[in-house]
């Protein structure tokens, strides 16, 4: 009855009925951001939402009742864990001035969806391995942040003021030249000098205009190749070769052979290739034999 019932919850269709649920229950939190609507239908809007909290009690049920008395097992997989503290969260007493965190965890009945669809379960597995990886790299690029910042600010704070005031301002501003958003502004400010550049409505500020003709452009432009280009692919490598990673474990994980072997995918494919390779080699050996062994009976004769 069990694996029964294991292998129902797990079916295609169970996941694609309750993939479904997960949208109309994000549409109905949509549709009740609307005070027309909500004023109108808001009553329809809360039993339809009441509804769809018992589908998912049903269904969290449903699949504690698969393991049985291995329940704690259901619990290992995170997915499940949030699923239970969402659909858990909802029946909390909230009272009228905690209404809005009720709201918040209707709004977070959404995020099962990544839980649900593969595809996007594999995307966040990356990104939560990824996280210490990526916590170096963003250490590296706030180092990289702090010397330019303090270097804008030793170089350009009299000639430009708005942007390299201060450490603090000169931080914001070199995050702006990062997103590439309108940073050849402040590069010609640097360039050309305030007055004759970038000040034009607020030329009280531009107190010591001071142009940089090659210090200027060689500063903004190592930074932009540094930060948005180089730390950038670092982000995105280390994410394709987690991803890469976790790809292989689950293919493992659903291949007992494979698991047994010890052995990846790709592995297992150099080793074949090189099988091939060592059989074409004998057979070559073989025939090479084969041809001796007849010319000397050739010669016998």
């Amino acid at each position: 009855m069990q694996k029964k019932l294991k292998t129902f919850t797990e079916s295609r269709q169970f996941q694609f009925f309750f993939i479904g649920i997960i949208l109309l229950s994000g549409v109905i939190v949509g549709l009740d951001s609307y005070p027309k609507i909500s004023d109108k239908y808001g009553t329809i809007l809360h039993s339809l939402d009441r509804i769809i909290l018992g589908l998912f009690v049903f269904e969290i049920c449903l699949k504690l009742t698969s393991f049985g008395p291995r329940v704690h097992e259901f619990f290992k997989d995170g997915w499940n864990v949030f699923d239970f503290i969402i659909v858990g969260a909802c029946f909390l007493p909230f009272d009228g001035q905690s209404v809005i965190v009720l709201r918040l965890l209707r709004v977070l009945r959404v995020v099962r969806l990544v839980g649900t669809i593969p595809e996007l379960k594999l995307i966040v597995n990356t990104l939560l391995k990824s996280i210490p990886s990526l916590g170096y790299i963003g250490i590296l690029l706030f180092i990289l942040f702090y010397i330019y910042a303090c270097l804008g600010t030793f170089l350009f704070r009299e000639n430009d003021p708005i942007h390299f005031e201060s450490l603090h301002i000169s931080l914001l501003s070199l995050f702006r030249v990062a997103t590439l958003e309108d940073w050849t502004d402040i590069m010609y400010t640097a360039i050309y000098g305030c007055q004759n550049y970038g000040y034009s409505g607020a030329k009280d500020l531009c107190r010591n205009s001071h142009a940089f003709p090659f210090l200027g452009w060689f500063y903004f432009v190592s930074f932009v190749l540094l930060a948005t280009f180089i730390f950038f692919n670092l982000f995105i490598g280390v994410i394709i070769s987690n991803m890469e990673d976790i790809k292989e474990k689950e293919k493992l994980r659903l291949d007992p052979d494979l698991a047994r072997m010890g052995k990846s995918e790709s592995d297992i494919k150099v080793l074949l290739k090189k099988i091939k390779k060592d059989m074409v080699l004998l057979e070559s050996h073989v025939s090479f034999l084969e041809n001796v062994e007849e010319q000397r009976f050739k010669d016998k004769r």
